[in-house]
């Protein structure tokens, strides 16, 4: 009898241990549920957070600025500046140099030059005569390598290796050489009116593998151009004279023509944009009709910018800004004499010597206001940081 007692005493307790068992472990399991909610909520918080911090940023508006640094210097009435790396190019007819922000002069490349030209590919410079016969390939370290054309330049283009085209004229030939970063020629494209056209504007991919040519010629008494991409990589060897895709555009003239980057162009026309895609054999991927007179283009890795007159009075010109689609993303009317225009991130910046204007994609203008000295350049650094060039002085300023 006493082990019936036990026996019925333990098979109790065993019943009164299971549902104890089974409620320990969903605690275990709710708790950890609670630290997973926690931990999620608190992930969208920042997340939320931050969206907002960056919306408010994009947002800003600036009212003034102060100058961070302030460097003295010395400038030349005839030299130009233009936005290079860390800091920016001056040039003239004696001479090409690189200056940092500090304002400390790390290359310095001597010529003598009527009409030079400069072309900056990343960090990749080329400096030539219009109608000379050499150009300068400088590296970011400031080694040169000069290249003897024998023949007049008409126009030429640098890639981000190194890589040179030049078009140059000959008797009755307009040649089209293209040269390798230590100044070898490596390959060159024969063509004349008859054939093909004049080439009036060229450019090269940033790895220097594809070369655009814009070609312009009169035919039955109309204007029409063509634009051809030439394939030098070892893809383009299986292709005619490396002849990789082109496409005619009658009652038309384009005489520009770039890369966005190594699969995408662009090229703009007197009454259309057409952009270009595709790494080895580029064809039209957007093909846009224009309503005005273009006044100038500008770009950035991402965007295109036409600039037009305004014919709507709310502003003496209008910047279209297009996608790698061919989408406008936004349209800004201004009155500034503008000397340029920066595509940076998501800010479109205009300037002129003593003016300036800031605005981002969506139509906000951020600043809008007037220099304390007469700039030669003006480059942003960061989203609120900026590099004023004078003739006096290399500023480094903040927006406020």
């Amino acid at each position: 009898m006493p082990n019936v007692r036990n026996y019925l005493r333990k098979k109790a307790e065993r019943k009164e241990k299971k549902p104890n068992t089974h409620n320990f472990g969903d605690l275990i399991l709710k708790h950890r549920m609670a630290i997973i909610t926690r931990t999620l909520l608190v992930l969208l918080l920042c997340a939320g957070l931050g969206a907002t911090i960056y919306v408010q940023l994009k947002n800003q508006v600036f009212s003034s600025y102060i100058t961070l640094s302030s460097i003295e210097k010395q400038q030349y009435d005839s030299a130009a500046c233009l936005s290079y790396v860390n800091g920016f190019l001056t040039y003239s007819k004696d001479g090409i140099s690189y200056t940092d922000t500090k304002g400390n002069a790390l290359w310095n490349q001597t010529y003598e030059m009527q009409n030079p030209m400069v072309r900056v590919a990343g960090t990749r410079v080329a400096v030539a005569d219009y109608n000379g016969h050499i150009i300068h390939n400088i590296d970011q370290a400031g080694n040169s390598v000069e290249i003897d054309t024998n023949l007049p330049i008409r126009e030429f283009a640098i890639s981000e290796n190194g890589m040179v085209a030049a078009v140059l004229e000959d008797t009755n030939i307009t040649w089209i050489y293209l040269y390798n970063s230590q100044g070898d020629k490596v390959a060159y494209v024969k063509t004349t009116m008859q054939k093909s056209g004049y080439p009036a504007a060229l450019a090269l991919s940033p790895d220097g593998k594809l070369m655009a040519v814009s070609y312009i010629a009169v035919e039955n008494g109309s204007t029409k151009s063509s634009v051809a991409f030439y394939n030098f990589s070892s893809v383009g060897q299986n292709f005619v004279d490396n002849f990789a895709s082109g496409a005619d555009y009658v009652d038309a003239v384009i005489p520009y023509i770039t890369f966005l980057s190594s699969d995408t162009a662009f090229a703009v026309a007197d009454n259309r944009l057409v952009i270009y895609s595709g790494d080895q054999r580029p064809k039209s991927s957007a093909d846009v009709f224009l309503d005005g007179e273009i006044q100038s283009v500008f770009y950035s890795g991402s965007y295109i910018g036409l600039v037009f007159l305004d014919t709507t009075g709310q502003g003496k010109y209008r910047l279209d800004v297009y996608n790698t689609s061919g989408t406008v993303v936004t349209s800004q009317y201004f009155d500034i004499e503008y000397k340029d225009i920066i595509l940076y991130k998501d800010s479109i910046i205009i300037y002129n010597e003593t003016q300036c204007m800031i605005a981002n994609l969506h139509g906000l203008v951020r600043f809008h206001g007037e220099f304390e000295n007469p700039l030669l350049l003006f480059s942003p650094v960061s989203a609120k940081k900026y590099l004023a060039v004078s003739k006096d002085s290399i500023d480094i300023i903040e927006m406020k």
